[in-house]
């Protein structure tokens, strides 16, 4: 009976090892895709003393994004890995048009509500991480990157006409303006998020990623035809899940004598 029940301990413990086994070292790659956040922005600003130029902000809706990546975890928590990820997303600019030339107090620019815009971008970033709780099934980590980025932007917006205070119009029509132009430059990004064993050599990845570029340098054009440089900075905050898989899991360990 006592030999039954070491035997019987030794299974359940041998059936519990495996379901929370999770590679501690070596090679692995990874797939996610995820949702850019409506917090993300574009924030761009026209070169001062020109009119007719895109005002504000271009905020992002309906973006997703994919990524492949492939890393090293040292068994020690922490991992270095690199990852090529593309976002596709729509713009849509919140300022109007700067710089009408006619007086604020006495006239009123209406915005037609005809304000568009796309974004696709690439980033390849490395990253390194550090796993907690490394004896668990259910392991947090955190981390930074740092990487390019190219970003391809259009960002519009069309003005309708000007009118003075009783209604009259007195400008327009104002045509469109904006740019659509093509640019790289350094990003950072920092990680959040929760790895959850699914097999010896599987982890389910859920994260969260806050992405910054800045000194973006667009060139775009107003409604007279003039060339306007836009500075910009782009923000991405995305939510991702995706999958791990271990290129060398360890076996697990012996039953006990």
């Amino acid at each position: 009976m006592k030999k039954t029940l070491m035997c019987a301990t030794a299974v359940t413990a041998l059936a519990g090892s495996s379901l929370v086994a999770q590679a501690e070292d070596g090679w692995y790659g990874r797939a996610d895709i995820g949702i850019v956040g409506e917090s993300s922005k574009l924030d761009h600003d026209a070169e001062a003393g020109i009119p007719f130029t895109l005002g504000g902000n271009s905020e992002v809706d309906n973006g997703l994004l994919g990524s492949l990546g492939v890393g090293y975890a040292f068994g020690n928590g922490f991992r270095l890995e690199t990852a090529l990820t593309h976002r596709d997303a729509d713009l849509s600019p919140t300022g109007g048009i700067n710089g009408t030339g006619f007086p604020a107090s006495t006239s009123t620019l209406i915005y037609s509500e005809h304000g568009d815009g796309d974004l696709q971008a690439w980033d390849l970033m490395v990253n390194v991480l550090y796993d907690f709780n490394r004896d668990s099934n259910f392991q947090p980590y955190l981390g930074a990157g740092v990487g390019a980025m190219q970003i391809d932007a259009s960002s519009r917006n069309i003005a309708a006409v000007q009118t003075d205070g009783s209604g009259t119009v007195i400008g327009g029509p104002f045509g469109a303006n904006g740019f659509n132009d093509s640019e790289t430059g350094l990003a950072l990004q920092a990680l959040a998020g929760v790895g959850i064993g699914v097999t010896d050599r599987l982890t389910l990845d859920l994260g969260l990623r806050a992405l910054n570029i800045q000194d973006l340098d667009f060139t775009g054009v107003n409604e007279v035809g003039s060339a306007v440089s836009y500075q910009a900075d782009y923000t991405d905050y995305s939510a991702t899940g995706g999958l791990r898989y271990a290129f060398g899991a360890r076996p697990p360990p012996p039953p006990p004598p």
